[in-house]
């Protein structure tokens, strides 16, 4: 049986966010905990950052890559990571949408 390329193109959606979503659940175990380099450093020989210092302005929706709400804090980061890989598909398809549709009105 034949399939029409949309149909081609909505599987390959569907299996690659299932394939990003997944790589999410098994690579957020081996994340380290401990700080960035820059921030390491600033840290150890400056003694610039301390977290009382820097006290957001606006409230952020996910604060430390967490979600409020949620108990286990490992939970909540790959849950944090999901929905910034979805945040990032409908960007990205948004984008392409209005590229395209400049596209074709210049054509």
């Amino acid at each position: 049986m034949k399939q029409t390329p949309k149909k081609n193109k909505a599987l390959f959606i569907v299996f690659g966010l299932s394939f990003v979503v997944g790589l999410v659940f098994l690579i957020m175990p081996f994340a380290s905990r401990k700080p960035d380099g820059l921030q390491k450093v600033t840290e150890d020989t400056m003694g610039l950052l301390k977290k009382d210092d820097f006290k957001p302005t606006i409230n952020v929706p996910m604060p430390g890559y967490t979600i409020p709400g949620l108990k286990h804090k490992f939970d909540t980061k790959q849950y944090a990571g999901i929905i910034g890989v979805f945040v990032v598909f409908g960007v990205s398809v948004f984008v392409g949408y209005l590229l395209r549709k400049k596209r074709r009105k210049n054509l």
